[in-house]
């Protein structure tokens, strides 16, 4: 399998199938494809909770499966609304925007979880969770901003720029209120992330919703 993210700035993205290979994106992500790649639908889980919790986490309840069928290597481009991230995840679970999802080298787990510290630090209340082993894309608002953070260092991140959090838990996650913040024309509250591990940061604002 050949990936390439081809543009500046508003990416897509070429995969190129060797025979027997799949590919996953989300509903909508696809541009066009070569004859003898077929396309599928499944749904997001195989339970009623990973289901409603695919759909909470601002994803679509249906995953598109490309296959090449064909003896030969077949194109498949995918899009998105903005930028693409890439990364390969390797058994690590992210912590996610919703609806950060766009596609992946293979099918992952992608859930919601309920987050006090996202909801207090203008995050929103529900987070997206990706786990598995594929090499996953994300949607981000330009080039993004990565910070890889050493034990016990602390940076404050505005809302509207996260992303993703990479071997960051939850308990390493506050919010800060700020109101000297809000009057200097940024979002009243501010969310603390402490190392170890890697942030990812939307240069351009994403408003997220709860």
């Amino acid at each position: 399998m050949n990936c390439k993210l081809i543009g500046s700035y508003v990416k897509h993205l070429e995969i190129d199938l060797s025979p027997g290979e799949e590919f996953y994106g989300e509903r909508g992500s696809m541009i066009y494809l070569e004859e003898g790649i077929e396309m599928s639908s499944e749904l997001v889980g195989n339970t009623l909770g990973r289901i409603l919790g695919a759909k909470l986490a601002g994803e679509s309840l249906i995953l598109l499966r490309f296959y090449n069928t064909t003896n030969r290597i077949c194109r498949l481009v995918l899009g998105s609304r903005t930028g693409l991230l890439h990364m390969k995840l390797e058994g690590r679970e992210l912590i996610c925007r919703r609806g950060a999802y766009v596609a992946s080298s293979k099918k992952v787990n992608v859930s919601t979880q309920l987050s006090i510290a996202g909801l207090l630090g203008g995050m929103g209340a529900l987070l997206q969770r990706i786990s598995g082993h594929a090499t996953i894309f994300l949607e981000t608002d330009g080039d993004p901003v990565i910070v890889d953070l050493q034990p016990g260092q602390t940076i404050r991140i505005d809302e509207n720029h996260f992303l993703a959090l990479e071997g960051i838990p939850e308990n390493r996650i506050s919010a800060k209120w700020s109101l000297r913040n809000y009057l200097g024309g940024e979002g009243i509250s501010m969310l603390t992330v402490t190392g170890p591990g890697r942030v990812y940061l939307n240069p351009g604002r994403v408003m997220n919703i709860i």
